[in-house]
């Protein structure tokens, strides 16, 4: 899976280049937890301007997103129960939940200035 994201990005590069797109592009993968999917896109962005809603780390090891991946048991499915028990932790601590960062790996597909 590695390989072939990693083909994909530099065949997006290629195409960039042909089309002579001048600015700041971006192919990007990541896990998607609850879909149970990797997800990929491209943008016009910086890597520090992904359109994330949550924290997300940036790294150039695509490895420890497919790893993810590949090691998550129910991909896809949250139980009713699950969300119950969140809500009712969230109720019982005034504290702010630990949000762990959405890990994505990017490459750089265009031009940068």
């Amino acid at each position: 899976m590695v390989a072939a994201f990693e083909r994909t990005a530099a065949a997006i590069r290629e195409r960039i280049r042909e089309l002579g797109f001048p600015g700041v592009a971006m192919f990007y993968v990541w896990h998607d937890a609850q879909a149970g999917q990797l997800q990929c896109s491209t943008g016009p962005v910086p890597p520090d301007a992904l359109p994330f809603r949550s924290t997300y780390v940036v790294s150039d090891d695509l490895s420890p997103v497919v790893e993810a991946f590949l090691a998550d048991s129910k991909p896809g499915i949250v139980a009713w129960s699950d969300l119950d028990d969140v809500e009712r932790r969230l109720e019982q601590t005034e504290a702010e939940p630990e949000i762990t960062p959405l890990h994505v790996w990017a490459s750089r597909v265009g031009a940068s200035h």
